[in-house]
């Protein structure tokens, strides 16, 4: 294992099951994280970046994010996995994303309407990918009182980078 920092971002890599990486990020995407940088580090094949420590974006951070996505796309295919809410809408502001990565989960925050409880689960975007392509989430239990919980947000600002162009 690789442990970075580049600013106020840890990395930790991790190498993959025949080539390529296991990626975790933590911390804060700004303008002290040189993204461009961390690709020569990732080893050539599939990498799978674990986004869910993430927890803020600014607009150099999501710059650096895209810098790196370009680096590694002609090496292998990119996994984003448990992507934190901060980066979810604004990577759903950059369609070019869409054609780089593929989203295997992703954090929404959702509120229930009978209790006003907010959880931000985990979404798996593979098993609900038709109906994310539909501008659709799926539903989610109340874990205070058990009522189905409700997008907290429009849904375009986690959706659109699953619908087609």
């Amino acid at each position: 294992m690789v442990a970075l920092r580049f600013g106020r971002l840890d990395v930790q890599i991790t190498p993959g099951e025949g080539g390529g990486a296991q990626v975790t990020l933590t911390g804060r995407l700004d303008d002290t994280s040189l993204l461009g940088e961390l690709a020569g580090q990732i080893p050539a094949g599939a990498v799978v970046i674990d986004c869910g420590g993430i927890t803020f974006v600014n607009s150099y951070g999501i710059r650096e994010w895209v810098r790196l996505l370009r680096a590694l796309e002609d090496r292998g295919p990119i996994t984003l996995a448990a992507v934190a809410d901060a980066l979810m809408t604004q990577m759903n502001l950059l369609p070019e994303i869409a054609r780089r990565v593929r989203i295997a989960s992703f954090h929404a925050q959702y509120v229930c309407p009978a209790c006003g409880a907010e959880a931000v689960p985990l979404v798996d975007a593979v098993a609900n990918a038709a109906d994310l392509a539909e501008l659709r989430m799926p539903p989610v239990a109340c874990p205070e009182c058990g009522a189905e919980m409700e997008l907290g947000d429009f849904p375009e600002r986690y959706l659109n980078i699953f619908s087609p162009p």
